[in-house]
């Protein structure tokens, strides 16, 4: 499955607008190989749009771009809201917890992790995750579903997204449950760089075939 990870900075008085043109990527329901779409507004940064999308594979995504991006993009009319745009594509490693579907459907809080690993340090990474953070967060009341990638463009480059019934919930394991798996996964040891988002689930942006 791949992993798209779409950033948006919008522009103060475009976010309505931002907001009502997201919607008109419904359309994707009906595109080969689309396997759903969910998105929010940063907790942090109110004025970024975090958006993923799912694929069955790499050839599906290609083809979308090839065939209907550029049609749907046009349509949206999404072009003049927003100041930047950033798009990073993963490659799923295996699942948290749950399936990707009941993800898309079911979420209404997203918690997003990424991790830039040390190089020596890429196979302990991928074992705490298994090991300790997936076995930690499937215990957690109130987590749905969740992933883990690789990035398309670097091998040490890795995300972990996890879908929540509510905030509350996910400020719950927060509280109860991340300081515990933080002192025994240690990953300070393993990683560069980590860094996150965390939003809302816009119901109006999500995306089910």
């Amino acid at each position: 499955m791949i992993i798209k990870r779409i950033s948006c900075k919008v522009k103060e008085q475009q976010k309505e607008n931002f907001y009502q043109h997201q919607k008109q990527w419904k359309s994707l329901c009906t595109v080969k190989g689309f396997i759903g779409q969910i998105g929010g507004w940063n907790t942090k940064e109110r004025l970024t749009a975090c958006i993923y999308t799912f694929w069955e594979s790499l050839a599906d995504y290609q083809t979308f771009m090839e065939d209907h991006h550029d049609q749907i993009f046009v349509n949206s009319g999404q072009e003049n809201t927003y100041e930047s745009i950033n798009v990073c594509l993963y490659r799923q490693r295996f699942m948290i917890a749950g399936e990707v579907a009941y993800f898309v459907h079911k979420s209404q809080y997203i918690r997003v992790a990424s991790a830039e690993v040390k190089e020596d340090r890429i196979h302990h990474f991928v074992d705490m995750q298994q090991t300790v953070w997936n076995v930690g967060m499937q215990k957690s009341e109130g987590m749905l579903a969740g992933m883990f990638a690789n990035s398309q463009k670097q091998q040490n480059e890795f995300l972990v997204l996890s879908g929540w019934e509510s905030e509350t919930h996910h400020q719950n394991y927060v509280e109860q449950t991340l300081p515990d798996l933080l002192k025994i996964a240690k990953p300070k040891h393993d990683v560069h760089v980590l860094t996150g988002e965390q939003f809302k689930v816009e119901d109006a942006w999500r995306v089910c075939p």
